[in-house]
């Protein structure tokens, strides 16, 4: 977590999953780029979350579970690229495609 490069503004909030549960890194974003960290939190967890916190985190991980599981539905089994630059390539390419699709296809 510590060596993800937070491009965010200030007040931003990002979701993560309960694998990421590290309260001093945590503390330290929120300190430091004023990013907060909406951890789903384990139930046996330190910092326990108010029942409508938690609902607003599984609603919002529901959601963009959903959507990454549409888009990776339109990737092939495998992605052959050379290069690292091509896999991005490839990878932005189903992105847009996949936009493209939800925007004037449905």
């Amino acid at each position: 977590m510590n060596a993800l490069p937070f491009n965010l503004p200030p007040g931003s909030q990002v979701y993560t999953d309960a694998g990421y549960t590290d309260y001093l890194s945590e503390d330290d974003i929120k300190e430091s780029s004023q990013i907060e960290l909406q951890v789903m939190r384990k139930h046996n967890s330190k910092r326990k979350d108010e029942p409508w916190n938690q609902y607003i985190k599984q609603s919002t991980r529901h959601y963009i579970e959903t959507v990454f599981s549409a888009i990776t539905y339109a990737f092939p089994k495998s992605i052959h690229a050379v290069t690292y630059k091509g896999f991005i390539l490839k990878l932005e390419v189903f992105i847009i495609a996949f936009s493209l699709k939800s925007a004037f296809i449905e």
